[in-house]
């Protein structure tokens, strides 16, 4: 039997209690969209599960070719040192701290990154930026970024910067995303630009032009690539794309900075 090539892709997932019966199942998993999306452009996905630990990110990591962050709770402020805002309803301090060591261990192999949505805001902490905890009550005239109609469709035009990452997969200039979220990113960490902006100037996604490709987007592209839009489709395609090269060989003997809060 041929060895299958396709790349393959870890899916970070969201810790939740469900009802068995008469009991509660403690459970992860990731939407069938991040799934889908990514099996679509040519990719093989893999859940991650959180309760592994950050111990064992870099053995994750030995076995893909790329990372995919996906939505959920906010990132606990107490990680970019501050304390936590009224509107903040859920965190996981467990999948922070995971996703965190990730990320550090991605950038050390210098493997390709999607963030989407939580993934942007937990990419940025990670490399020690900090957030806009609640977008309403800290952004003076901002739009709404909470949409409660047109879940696949758009909600708010965005500006993509011109020569960047970004740009090349949607194009410069004005387009049109979903939008999730009431936080967003405040000070960007450490090699990360902005390459996307609302109206109201929210940061809409950031990337790292010193990797091969590491991309933060704000909004769902796997809700708009799941309703045929080409341009969610190009940002998977692109991501597959890059990470179709050589599996990365393990990095034990790279730095790699502590995850916040251990």
């Amino acid at each position: 039997m041929a060895r299958d090539t396709r790349p393959a892709i870890g899916i970070t997932a969201r810790t939740f209690w469900y009802d068995a019966g008469r009991r509660q199942r403690l459970a992860e998993m990731t939407t069938a969209a991040f799934l889908d999306a990514v099996a679509r452009a040519g990719g093989l996905p893999f859940v991650l599960a959180t309760r592994a630990g950050p111990e064992r990110a870099g053995a994750y990591l030995d076995r893909l070719d790329g990372l995919l962050l996906t939505g959920g709770e906010d990132v606990h402020p107490h990680l970019f040192g501050a304390e936590p805002h009224r509107a903040i309803e859920r965190v996981d301090l467990e999948r922070d701290r995971f996703e965190i060591a990730l990320l550090q261990e991605a950038r050390a192999r210098r493997m390709p990154v999607l963030a989407a949505c939580r993934g942007i805001q937990v990419l940025n902490v990670a490399r020690g930026g900090d957030l806009v905890q609640d977008i309403a009550a800290e952004v003076p005239g901002a739009l709404a970024h909470a949409q409660l109609a047109m879940q696949d469709g758009p909600w708010h035009g965005l500006e993509v910067a011109a020569g960047s990452l970004l740009a090349g997969i949607l194009g410069p200039g004005a387009a049109a995303v979903n939008s999730f979220h009431h936080q967003s990113c405040r000070r960007l960490g450490e090699g990360l630009v902005p390459v996307a902006h609302a109206p109201d100037g929210v940061v809409e996604a950031v990337e790292d032009p010193g990797q091969p490709f590491c991309l933060g987007v704000q909004w769902h592209p796997e809700l708009s690539a799941a309703a045929g839009d080409p341009a969610s489709e190009r940002l998977f395609a692109a991501f597959l794309e890059a990470c179709g090269g050589a599996r990365s060989p393990p990095a034990s003997n790279l730095r790699r900075d502590p995850v916040p809060g251990r």
